[in-house]
């Protein structure tokens, strides 16, 4: 009996090793693992090849690895990703060179990223464009013109791209672990300039806000400005102390200038705000987004704390406050 456990156990070792070989992976095995098994052999089958770039073209938290050569005549030697538990082949075009994927910039129309690409031939100042797609494990790239994509949003997107892999021209796993580690998938927040008109107390306003998750986000210190002269007047500070943003209800606002100034920009870098947030010395939840370097709030957010009333008119997409 115990001959035949341990036959069954070898067999069921055998079989789980000849799974991985073939690119089925063992099911605690993640795609950061299998990726670096992957390079490390791409990577010592032709050590010439040794740029990797890293892009979610499908945008499905798990990113596609290109291998390439980075030079003006460089092709890719191999596209791959992970669908379920299985490395995949990806089929890669032969109008792009591989630098191409390492410097991609992504815009947002009717909704869908769009991904560019873009390469600099050998013999000549123009910078060629391409939109860069994947479907059924095959990557496109069809070349445009930069101003088919101008119109569109620009997002902050990163994709990774490194070629440091090699020790005394061998692949280094420990390098590669760590490229492969420090991937993050695309920054999946998107804002549009707000088309929302701004009234207080009865005045209306254009104030330059944005569009966030459904929501209208505006600069703190503009709609600080703007109720400084109502009952509900806050001021808005950076609290050393704190180590955080510090709303100040009922007291009045210190401006610093540059308040009701910007417009909104097509070109965004937008996160949710890191640094804690404190309404009258008490730590809030209040949501928060940082949108090219300013922080921008939900009105609504803050509407209890300092004492004013929101509504919104549908048919007229205004945001009413009374004080």
């Amino acid at each position: 009996m115990r001959k035949k456990l341990a036959v069954l156990l070898a067999a069921a070792i055998a079989a789980a090793a000849l799974q991985i070989g073939t690119g089925v992976l063992a099911a605690d095995e993640s795609w950061r693992d299998a990726f670096v098994t992957r390079l490390m052999k791409e990577l010592s089958t032709d050590p010439t090849y040794n740029e990797v770039a890293l892009t979610d073209l499908d945008n499905n938290g798990v990113p596609e690895a290109f291998v390439y050569r980075n030079s003006n005549d460089g092709g890719i030697s191999t596209g791959f990703t992970m669908s379920g538990n299985t490395i995949t082949n990806i089929e890669t075009p032969g109008n792009i060179i591989g630098a191409c994927l390492s410097d991609i910039e992504v815009y947002i129309k009717d909704g869908n990223y769009v991904f560019v690409g873009k390469e600099v031939p050998r013999y000549s100042a123009v910078i060629n464009y391409y939109r860069l797609t994947l479907a059924n494990n095959t990557l496109e790239a069809l070349k445009i013109n930069k101003h088919d994509v101008s119109p569109y949003q620009s997002i902050q997107y990163v994709d990774m791209h490194g070629s440091n892999f090699l020790t005394n021209g061998y692949p280094n796993r420990t390098k590669i672990q760590s490229f492969i580690n420090s991937y993050d998938p695309v920054n999946t927040l998107t804002a549009t300039p707000s088309d929302a008109i701004l009234s207080i107390n009865g005045r209306e306003y254009e104030l330059a806000g944005y569009n966030v998750n459904n929501s209208n986000y505006y600069k703190i210190r503009d709609i600080a400005m703007l109720m400084s002269t109502t009952s509900a007047r806050f001021n808005v500070e950076w609290d050393p102390t704190l180590n955080g943003i510090s709303i100040l209800t009922g007291e009045r606002y210190e401006i610093i200038g540059g308040e009701l100034e910007n417009s909104p920009q097509s070109s965004l870098e937008i996160s949710e705000t890191s640094s804690p947030i404190y309404i009258d010395g008490v730590l809030s939840e209040v949501e928060a987004y940082t949108i090219n370097g300013s922080t921008y709030f939900k009105i609504r957010d803050i509407a209890d704390a300092a004492g004013f009333e929101v509504e919104w008119n549908n048919e007229t997409q205004t945001i009413i406050i009374t004080a």
